[in-house]
């Protein structure tokens, strides 16, 4: 990201977040100020492509910045995570560039930890990165949007091809079918952005732990691999 080029920073919540969010974010608006442009908390209806739209349109209509990053309330945001994207990001050759970020699931009590990065199968499903390289910057398919951060143009591009039916303001996030097939709106955006052909990136280092009942993280993951020799 050139060196004049600013971040809006928005936090999709639900009326809390996380202590130690709301501790990175006071290190960020310290320690990097010069780079973030404006701060954006929106409070959900528990609806969350909608939520996610207004905070786009927000982005879009209410702020000066080259970048929004969207990051989820229930995370930690260290100042490193946040330097590895900006350095990686760039307007035109890595346009969107996500963290990494593991979402917890559950078979028989048994955790599993899965990278919120997929690249597309042959028959069309998005397939969670088990074997990520570690602390690189690569290309991926599609990201959760747990830590995103995508450049205007991007936006503008989805608002210019936005359907009478979705209107200029509900055009980036929703969730549906494609190809007989459910996604969720995070993985119909990154599918969205692929198709206009804007490529997607995931810096593996930019790691944020997702507060459960406990904070997951690489090291969860990792173990999990071992154990079942992946």
């Amino acid at each position: 990201m050139r060196s004049r080029e600013t971040v809006c920073i928005a936090i999709p919540h639900d009326g809390n977040i996380d202590a130690q969010m709301t501790l990175d974010l006071v290190s960020l608006m310290r320690d990097r100020r010069t780079r973030i442009d404006s701060l954006q908390l929106v409070h959900g209806t528990g609806l969350l492509a909608r939520t996610r739209n207004i905070i786009v349109k927000n982005f879009l209509d209410d702020s000066n910045a080259d970048w929004l990053l969207m990051v989820d309330s229930d995370q930690s945001f260290p100042v490193s995570a946040f330097d590895l994207l900006i350095d990686s990001a760039h307007k035109d050759d890595r346009p969107v560039v996500a963290g990494l970020v593991f979402a917890a699931f559950y078979d028989n009590e048994i955790l599993r930890p899965v990278p919120a990065i997929y690249n597309i199968s042959a028959d069309g499903a998005m397939l969670p990165i088990d074997d990520y390289p570690k602390n690189e910057l690569f290309q991926i398919d599609g990201s959760g949007t747990g830590c995103i951060l995508v450049h205007r143009d991007v936006l503008e591009a989805i608002r210019a091809k936005a359907n009478p039916n979705q209107g200029t303001d509900w055009c980036w996030f929703f969730d549906g079918a494609l190809n007989g097939r459910w996604f969720s709106e995070d993985l119909l955006f990154s599918r969205k952005v692929n198709a206009l052909g804007f490529p997607v990136f995931c810096h593996s280092g930019a790691i944020l732990g997702h507060h459960k009942s406990f904070w997951l993280d690489d090291r969860h993951h990792d173990q999990w691999k071992s154990e079942n020799k992946i």
